[in-house]
């Protein structure tokens, strides 16, 4: 036998002596690698449960603890489910019939508000009334194998899944109602579109009273383009003329014949256009954007026939400006010449929308310049008084908030929208022609003489400002969705009382050139205010019908909600 000394000084065998001195390491590290792997495995479980009892919640909010409960009896999990008020529902499903480990959850019902404006961590509130989401948390101890010896208890494990229902709605601004005065629309309506209408008040009422449907519009908008197997983004942004646009429009289904009658109408007169125009400046669709025409029709929006028409023709206008000579079309009132600027909301904002909550519209900031020929009353009577008006209407906007589902039906819902007019401002005076079609400059009205006679002359300005409200909200209820009921926003009561608050602000200058000497005579001071307040009702109708074509009206916000809803639940954050 060898001595100590010497077995000491041996080196045969030392890669295997190593060896066995480092196994039992290895070995436990392998253990431990496995340990952490097993944890990982089970939050990942743990995580796609509590996701599923999220939207098994979510499905029946009413009774979110019991839908919570029974996802996990009928996958064999043995959880107990606590609800936010403290009530508990057993684990149906025991330790000794399942190979999990017992776990508890917690359900919380919510409403979840999927706005970009919002922090994620924030969208999700607790609310037991009107809750249309829920949050599960899950908790449970890990299953250990090696680091069990070393750690009397297990780390616990948790995972929160939250889920809500997919929320759209379809929602516009602008206006539809108006006393419609053909002559007024004609001219403006034809000079937008660079054509010749005569058309009559029944057809412009028809326009105003019929809203076409937007998927059955798009499909038939992909097939003139040849476009049909294309989806929703790539027809908005293929150009379309005016005929084009129109007979789509007449394609539509369920349109009454005075309708496709006006619609024929305005197609022949302007069968000539070759302007082409993408309709992703009138609508919005980004929820449906990717989707085939053919195969996405699961929404429903609409819009005004005559919103459609006029909107499609101040984009082919190119200039967005008209100037026209109206004459005598309003009684009343002696002549009338326009010049009318119409400009272009956000890209991403424009009037009609499909969207999720956050999602937000805005009209067309307008200037309109109108000189009015009036015959004078009274100490006035033979002289004609040019007056000169002009109005500016701001970008009101609408932003939806809210949708609050209430189960049933797809469209069982109510619509919450926040809507805020623009400034309005109405003056007498004139105004540099100009700016007026320039709205990145600020247009500045000055005295005007209204009044030029051998023997007299007013010189006269008047201003009227509405300034911008806070946020407004308004409210849908799923029968006034259906009915497309347009709710509205207002810094003014009506289009009169500011017209009459303007003449009331008046500031006259009076002057007798005979004497060359301004003197205020109380007859003709009496009668130039008998003269206008006779005109203001055709004043009214003139400025509505005007403004009625750029889709605004003055210190107003006119919203329709034109469809909702509320598909299945999905995972949120």
């Amino acid at each position: 036998m060898k001595t100590p000394r010497t077995l000491f000084c041996e080196r045969d065998g030392n890669i295997g002596t190593l060896a066995a001195i480092s196994l039992p390491l290895i070995i436990f590290s392998l253990a431990l690698g496995v340990d952490y792997g097993y944890l990982t495995v089970q939050q990942r479980q743990l995580q796609a449960a509590a996701d599923l009892a999220a939207i098994a919640a979510a499905a029946n909010v009413a009774e979110a603890e019991k839908s919570a409960a029974t996802y996990f009896a009928l996958n064999n999990l043995p959880v107990s489910v606590t609800g936010k008020d403290g009530t508990t529902i057993p684990a149906v499903i025991t330790a000794l019939n399942s190979r999990a480990t017992p776990a508890t959850a917690l359900v919380e019902r919510g409403r979840y508000t999927a706005d970009p404006d919002i922090a994620p961590e924030e969208r999700f509130k607790p609310a037991s009334a009107d809750a249309d989401a829920a949050r599960v948390t899950l908790t449970r101890p890990s299953d250990l194998f090696v680091a069990a010896v070393f750690t009397p208890t297990s780390p616990m494990l948790s995972a929160t899944g939250s889920a809500a229902r997919s929320k759209t709605a379809a929602f516009s601004i602008g206006t539809r109602l108006a006393s419609l005065n053909d002559g007024i629309l004609n001219a403006l309506l034809g000079k937008l579109l660079g054509t010749n209408l005569s058309l009559n008040v029944m057809d412009y009422r028809a326009l105003v009273d019929a809203d076409i449907a937007i998927h059955p519009f798009l499909k038939a908008v992909a097939t003139t383009l040849n476009l049909t197997a294309g989806t929703y983004e790539e027809v908005l942004n293929a150009g379309i003329t005016m005929p084009q646009l129109l007979a789509s429009m007449r394609a539509v289904e369920g349109l009454s014949g005075p309708v496709r009658s006006a619609l024929r109408l305005v197609e022949q007169a302007t069968a000539g256009s070759k302007v082409k125009l993408p309709l992703s400046r009138i609508l919005n669709l980004d929820p449906k954007k990717g989707l085939a025409v053919a195969t996405g029709g699961d929404w429903k929006m609409s819009i005004n026939a005559l919103q459609m028409i006029t909107a499609a023709a101040a984009l082919a206008n190119g200039k967005n400006q008209v100037a026209l000579d109206v004459g005598a079309v309003v009684p009343g009132l002696a002549a009338v010449k326009v010049n009318l600027a119409i400009g272009e909301p956000p890209v991403e904002t424009p009037s009609h929308r499909l969207g999720a909550p956050g999602s937000a519209v805005r009209s067309a900031q307008t200037r309109l310049s109108v000189e009015v020929g009036i015959d004078g009353l009274a100490a006035l009577a033979g002289l004609r008084i040019k007056l000169p008006l002009y109005v500016e209407v701001a970008a009101a906007e609408a932003k939806l908030t809210d949708i609050r589902c209430y189960g049933g039906s797809l469209s069982n819902a109510n619509v919450a929208i926040d809507a805020v007019p623009g400034v309005a401002e109405i003056a007498i005076g004139k105004v540099d022609p100009s700016v007026l079609s320039d709205f990145s400059d600020d247009a500045r009205v000055t005295k005007a003489r209204i009044v030029d006679s051998a023997l007299l002359s007013i010189d006269a300005i008047a201003h009227v400002e509405a300034k911008n409200l806070a946020k407004t909200r308004l409210t849908y209820t799923p029968a006034e969705i259906a009915a497309g009921t347009m709710k509205s926003v207002s810094t003014r009561n009506t289009l009169t009382s500011a017209v009459r608050s303007l003449f009331g602000n008046l500031d006259a200058e009076i002057n007798i050139k005979l004497l060359g000497l301004p003197i205020g005579i109380p007859g003709i001071a009496s009668a130039l205010g008998n003269t206008l307040g006779a005109v203001t009702p055709a004043i009214d109708e003139l400025l509505y019908n005007l403004l009625l074509l750029a889709g605004v009206r003055i210190g107003e916000a006119d919203i329709r909600v034109t469809g909702v809803s509320c598909q299945r639940p999905a995972l949120v954050q």
